[in-house]
């Protein structure tokens, strides 16, 4: 009978968890572009802004393992995808349609990207873990 063991895979957890980190920065950076909320001009600061994270995340996943290249963007376009709409439902949960329409949406902004980071973090150890998992015989 064999048995699991979980180890750490650090290549895989620095290509994801770097590129993760490289996104958050452009989408940071952009977003501080835009003035820090929805009332930019131009719309491409904002559009990198929620897009960043997840977008590098895949690029660093598809580094680490050539081999799951749909998985990565599969996940990764969930990831772009719902943290939208979480982003939009903590800021109505946290300040009125109101104030969030008066701050140009300043917090959603803030909210989605944050809510990538965590996800494309949970990812990235997720994966790590799952690399370097083995299976190791019990029997003697």
């Amino acid at each position: 009978m064999a048995s699991k063991k979980r180890t750490f895979d650090l290549r895989t957890a620095a290509l994801i968890g770097g590129a993760t980190l490289l996104g958050a920065a452009w989408a940071a950076f952009n977003l501080y572009r835009a003035g820090g909320s929805g009332a930019s001009a131009s719309a491409a600061p904002l559009i990198w802004t929620v897009f960043a994270t997840p977008f590098f995340t895949f690029w660093g996943w598809l580094a680490a393992e050539r081999q799951s290249g749909w998985r990565a963007a599969f996940v990764c376009f969930c990831i772009y995808f719902f943290a939208i709409f979480i982003g939009a439902r903590l800021e109505l949960l946290i300040q009125s349609k109101e104030v969030a329409a008066a701050q140009a949406h300043a917090l959603y902004f803030r909210l989605t990207l944050v809510t990538q980071l965590i996800a494309c973090f949970v990812v990235a150890l997720h994966r790590a873990v799952s690399r370097g998992t083995m299976y190791v015989s019990t029997k003697s």
